[in-house]
């Protein structure tokens, strides 16, 4: 009987292990309208890991690029269909640092979609290099999902 009861309570202690790692989320960052962009991904990011900070707790955050927000992550806007977007290019110098910032001060990962990339033509090369692009939004999306992250809309 207390062969039972240390395994049960092994088991239990395994699991509250596995779930007390913090809070994770993904962010879906569909969105091209900057404002949009800076207010419910950068600053939600910050302002969310920085509660998680000030509770001892774990914070972890993935964004999932697609839709009309491919232009915030391209770090050679000259060699991509976004040359001749006046507002990319007015806002990649604002963008610039504060997506670094969150990579390298909150640890965040940028995932974008390449299947997006295939159809506009976006080479892997022009990318900041803290942005990863080797499967579809969607396996992103099941694949953080199924790890246990929150799911958090930015369209």
């Amino acid at each position: 009987m207390k062969l039972i009861k240390g395994a049960v309570l092994t088991c239990l202690l395994y699991v509250s292990a596995m779930y007390a790692d913090g809070a994770k989320v993904v962010y879906d960052l569909t969105s091209g309208d900057s404002v949009k962009m800076e207010k419910d991904m950068i600053k939600s990011i910050k302002n969310v890991a920085e509660y998680y900070r000030s509770q001892n707790q774990e914070f972890k955050a993935i964004v999932v690029i697609s839709g009309d927000a491919y232009k915030y992550f391209i770090d050679d806007l000259k060699e991509s269909p976004y040359a001749s977007d006046k507002a990319a290019v007015e806002m990649q110098p604002k963008f610039r640092p504060l997506l670094k910032e969150l990579n390298d001060d909150i640890h965040v990962t940028f995932k974008m979609c390449s299947v997006g990339m295939k159809a506009r033509k976006i080479k892997k090369e022009t990318l900041y290099p803290f942005v990863h692009a080797d499967m579809m939004k969607n396996v992103y999306l099941i694949n953080a999902q199924n790890e246990g992250y929150a799911y958090l809309p930015v369209h």
